[in-house]
C-alpha cells in the first residue's frame, strides 16, 4: 500500500500556511484602508484647509479690537473680512502699519439707511467691488477668507472638533433667539459655554439646561435640585429648570431675559454690540459671580469667551 502521509501532510501544511499568510495580508491591507479612510474622513469633517494662513495672536487681537471700535453703535463687523480687504489692498500682508487704514476699511462695510436710521453691513464682495476690485481679485479674496477662518485667540479650538461642533449646533437657535428676543448670538453662545462648561456640566448634559436658569415660582415645568457655585468660593443648593432639548433651553433663555423687566431697565435690548450687552446683563444681576476681591466678573468672562472663540462673527449676520 502506498503511503502518502508525509507528502500529503506537507502539501496540506503549505496550503494551510499560504491561506493564513493570505488572510493575514488581506487583514493588514484592510486595516490600512480603514485607517486611511478614517483619516480622510476626519480631515474632511474638520474642514482642514491645506491653504491655511496662520495669523499671529497680536494680529488677531489687533483686528478684533479695531473692528469693535468701529462697530460701536452701528453693528458688529467681521474682523476676518476686514483683514482680508486690507490684505487685498496691501499685496497680501495682514500686518497693518496704520490703524486709520483699518478703520477706513471697516467704515466701508457700513451702509446707512436714512429712512430707518440704522446701519446695515455690506457683504465682503460688495465692499471689494466698491473699492474697485474685479472678478479674479474678488475670487482670491474669498479664498483668502476661507484660508484664515481657523484663526482664533483660543488656538486649540481649530483642532477641537467637539467644541467647534458645540458652537455650530447652537448657532442657528442663537440667531433665532436674536430675531425673537434681541439677544445677540454671541452672547447666547458665550453664556451657554460659560454656564455649561461647553455642554459638559451635569445640568446641561442630563437636563438640557445650558444657562443655569433657576426654577423660581414662575416656572411650572420640571425641575432638579443641584449644588451650584454662587461666588468665588460659595456653593449653594437650588432648583433648576429641566428642558426636553437644548433648543428649548435657548428659547427659554431668550424669553427669560425678555420678560424680566430688570434686563430692559438695564439696557440689555438697547445694546448694539456684545460688550455693551454683556455689561448690561451683568448689571441686571444675571450672575452674582465675583472674584476673590468681591468684584463682578461675569461681563468680562463673557467678553473673553466671545473674543477667544470668534463668536462675534455670528453677530455680523444679524446686521445684514
Amino acid at each position: 500500500m502506498e503511503w502518502k502521509g508525509s507528502y500529503s501532510g506537507l502539501v496540506s501544511y503549505k496550503k494551510s500556511k499560504d491561506k493564513k499568510v493570505s488572510k493575514r495580508r488581506f487583514l493588514e491591507i484592510l486595516f490600512i484602508i480603514v485607517v486611511l479612510i478614517t483619516v480622510v474622513l476626519s480631515f474632511l469633517k474638520r474642514g482642514v484647509n491645506k491653504d491655511f494662513i496662520k495669523l499671529s495672536e497680536d494680529t488677531i487681537n489687533y483686528y478684533i479690537q479695531t473692528c469693535d471700535e468701529v462697530s460701536l453703535n452701528k453693528g458688529q463687523l467681521n474682523w476676518q473680512e476686514v483683514a482680508v480687504v486690507y490684505a487685498t489692498i496691501n499685496n497680501g500682508t495682514f500686518e497693518a502699519s496704520k490703524k486709520e487704514d483699518v478703520i477706513k476699511i471697516g467704515n466701508n462695510f457700513f451702509e446707512y439707511n436714512s429712512n430707518t436710521g440704522e446701519y446695515k453691513i455690506k457683504t465682503l464682495e460688495k465692499v471689494l467691488k466698491d473699492l474697485g476690485a474685479k472678478g479674479e481679485e474678488i475670487k482670491k479674496a474669498k479664498e483668502c477668507l476661507v484660508s484664515i477662518e481657523d484663526n482664533y485667540l483660543n488656538t486649540s479650538l481649530a483642532k477641537d472638533q467637539n467644541k467647534k461642533t458645540f458652537i455650530k449646533d447652537l448657532s442657528n437657535e442663537a440667531l433665532n433667539n436674536y430675531k425673537e428676543y434681541g439677544i445677540l448670538p454671541s452672547i447666547t453662545i458665550a453664556q451657554a459655554i460659560l454656564e455649561s462648561g461647553w455642554g459638559e456640566s451635569e445640568l446641561s448634559d442630563k437636563h438640557n439646561n445650558l444657562f443655569g436658569i433657576k426654577a423660581d415660582e414662575s416656572w411650572s415645568g420640571k425641575k432638579i435640585k443641584m449644588k451650584t457655585k454662587e461666588n468665588y468660593d460659595d456653593f449653594i443648593e437650588d432648583y433648576f429648570r429641566v428642558y426636553r432639548t437644548k433648543a428649548a433651553s435657548i428659547e427659554d433663555h431668550g424669553r427669560f431675559l425678555n420678560e424680566n423687566i430688570r434686563y430692559k431697565e438695564n439696557g440689555v435690548f438697547e445694546a448694539k454690540n456684545y460688550k455693551d450687552q454683556a455689561k448690561a446683563i451683568e448689571k441686571a444681576g444675571y450672575s452674582t459671580a465675583n472674584n476673590e476681591n468681591g468684584e463682578p466678573i461675569y461681563a468680562n468672562s463673557l467678553i473673553d469667551v466671545i473674543q477667544r472663540n470668534n463668536l462675534m462673527l455670528y453677530d455680523t449676520e444679524v446686521n445684514r
